[in-house]
């Protein structure tokens, strides 16, 4: 069947799926919310491995943030909610809105696989290779996100080399119920959200939907974004189940362009304006065979389609060599995606997993550079790969060991592998972890075929990494982690100045520690805070590696009344090196600080009143040079839900 068609299929089912979402919930209410204390339940963890593992087991680095954190939270945007995690740098482009990208450990954004539900929703027909921007993401019907540091490749192929942000959907419990939440600050910020979930005979549903606005916050700069999610899962005998989701987003935005100086030096006072529409989709059948073996099949499917205008980008007047020429481009990517999985319980503590994956991704682009000269690529790419998994899981003890054999078209096979160990010492909870795995990344579509300066002899990026940790408590409600990592990259993806286009020619190591410490002082108050250093490298070369904070650090405080929560946060970023076409000279942003509070009251058991503030103390700081931040943000709003 042609990707065509199946994205016609996919738009009908996702309306006609959202307003069947909304019928189950109509005329149907929850008990009201209780001011019991909630029991302490630890996540479980489903991105480093086919089997979901407790946190604390897990073999990896990872940081969980779970439906409770991202509600106390009030934040409407995953920039927002993103920027506190620890030992993940994100970098915004100027005010709200602006392009968001994460990188970990000092890998580059587009080294990052995002994921929705299972789905990846990397861009690979972008300017920055398949980067994905968080600016274009909200908050709703988000039950779990889980950040692995370390390449997956072993796990999810291409992409993973430097990590994994997994977003999970909520899933309703209980008696169905409705909530609506709305919010206006300044800015001319408003934000409108509804929602719905619950469970009907055999079913479950979880539904979210919103809309949030900015108007000007700096100079030339406005955001809009839309929301549309459904979760829903039907239990379809002993054993079996099917599980559907998907996620609509379309978004607004304008701003001064990446590179070209910001409000503070650009020399064109013109915005560079994107439209951008995309849906994740996930179907997903689940059999237990037999109590010792479990089969999963899986059809995902990414489409998005975007509508962006650069403008021109001067380094003098009359312009210089460095000067850019203004693009406006229409891009479509699509993906599709089969997955079967087999997991297998073998004999006592030991469990297997093997799956097959088959994808298919076609892009497109249609640009115009400088007005005049058309510039324009189509490539598609199909993939089949291979993953064996073995697991060990006791008390103590915790191994995993993987590969995955993989045949992209156009390019040779590859082999990732992966280790994983984390055992328990002691009666004490002192835990040692290690881990080792190497990645790969496919070049992108706009690295292979943009007629400028794509390259069709490109290869592959490559990653080979280590971590080595230990997690300590040492108190009642106390823990201290300390983790050491080390990177290398090849073959890294450049543009060259001599030869006018794209070229594999860098490498690069990255190492550093990252520190942190949780204590959960009474039922009350909960407190953490976190550090982290790294060393990052382009070897045979002076260059320093852009936007990589050698330091970063922040506080985290909670506090949960019977009414009342309070959460605190407040983040220390040092400085990064930086490149900016209007001021070659200034190469460095300086290091900021920026504080967050949310307090919310709880007024009944149906309304709930809060409010968000960030950037408190109004510091003045650009993330990049010429990007100011706008100064405080605060909003106001209110939450009815029954």
């Amino acid at each position: 069947m042609q990707i065509s068609k199946l994205i016609a299929m996919r738009k009908s089912v996702l309306l006609l799926t959202m307003l069947s979402g909304i019928s189950w919930c109509s005329g149907q209410s929850s008990p009201p919310p209780t001011d019991a204390p909630k029991p302490q339940i630890e996540p479980t963890v489903i991105t480093v491995s086919a089997v979901s593992v407790p946190l604390s087991q897990v073999d990896a680095a990872v940081t969980v943030l779970t439906r409770e954190e991202i509600e106390e939270s009030r934040a409407e945007n995953l920039t927002e909610l993103l920027r506190q995690i620890p030992f993940l740098h994100i970098s915004q482009t100027g005010a709200r809105g602006g392009l968001t990208t994460v990188t970990l450990r000092g890998g580059e954004p587009n080294f990052t696989l995002v994921l929705i539900d299972g789905v990846p929703v990397n861009d690979i027909t972008n300017l920055l290779g398949g980067s994905y921007d968080f600016s274009t993401l909200s908050t709703d019907n988000i039950e779990q996100i889980e950040v692995v540091r370390g390449p997956m490749s072993a796990r999810f192929g291409s992409q993973a080399i430097s990590g994994v942000v997994n977003i999970i959907s909520r899933r309703g419990k209980g008696k169905p119920g409705f909530d609506v939440d709305g919010s206006l600050g300044n800015f001319h910020h408003g934000s409108l959200r509804v929602g719905s979930r619950g469970e009907y005979k055999r079913m479950d549903f979880s539904f979210g939907s919103s809309y949030q606005r900015n108007s000007e916050q700096i100079e030339l700069d406005r955001f809009s974004l839309g929301t549309a999610s459904l979760s829903t899962g039907f239990a379809l005998g002993t054993g079996k189940s099917l599980r559907f989701s998907t996620r609509l987003n379309d978004s607004r935005s304008a701003g001064f362009p990446e590179a070209g100086g910001g409000p503070d030096f650009s020399i064109l006072r013109v915005a560079k304006e994107t439209k951008a529409t995309e849906v994740a989709l996930m179907l997903e059948y689940l059999q237990q065979v037999r109590p010792w073996w479990l089969y999963t099949l899986e059809f995902d499917l990414f489409d998005r389609s975007q509508n962006s205008f650069m403008p021109q980008i001067l380094d003098a007047v009359p312009p210089g060599r460095r000067a850019q020429p203004s693009f406006r481009a229409k891009t479509e990517f699509d993906r599709l995606l089969f997955r079967f999985a087999n997991s297998f319980a073998l004999k006592r503590h030991w469990s297997a997993v093997l799956e097959f994956e088959s994808s298919g991704e076609s892009g497109k682009s249609h640009g115009l550079i400088a007005g005049r000269f058309p510039s324009v690529f189509k490539l598609d790419r199909t993939d089949n790969a291979l993953l064996a998994e073995l697991l060990y899981r006791s008390r103590r003890m915790q191994m995993s060991a993987g590969l995955r054999a993989e045949s992209p078209e156009g390019s040779s096979s590859e082999y990732t592998p992966r280790l994983g160990a984390s055992y328990r010492l002691n009666q004490s909870g002192t835990r040692v972890k290690a881990s080792w795995g190497e990645g790969f990344k496919l070049p992108s579509f706009f690295a292979l075929g943009e007629p400028s300066v794509g390259n069709p002899r490109l290869r592959p990026e490559r990653s080979r990494s280590f971590d080595v940790g230990v997690e300590q408590p040492l108190l009642t409600g106390l823990a201290l982690s300390l983790t050491y990592f080390h990177n290398s990259f090849k073959d890294l993806i450049d543009f060259s100045p001599e030869q006018f286009r794209l070229v594999n020619r860098s490498l690069a190591e990255t190492e550093g520690i990252e520190f942190e410490a949780t204590a959960r002082v009474s039922d009350q108050w909960k407190l953490a805070g976190h550090v982290s250093f790294l060393r990052a490298d382009l070897i045979g070369s002076d260059e320093p590696l852009r936007d990589r904070p050698r330091w970063r650090g922040g506080i985290q405080l909670g506090w949960s009344g019977r009414r009342s929560h309070l959460q605190a946060a407040t983040l220390w970023v040092g400085p990064r090196f930086d490149f900016q076409i209007p001021v070659p000279d200034r190469r460095v942003a300086g290091g900021y600080s920026t504080t967050s509070v949310a307090l919310s009251y709880k007024i009944s058991e149906v309304w709930i009143p809060y409010i968000r503030v960030e950037n408190l103390w109004n510091r003045k700081f650009h993330e990049f040079v010429g990007f100011p931040n706008p100064g405080i943000f605060a909003k106001a709003g209110l939450q009815y839900r029954f």
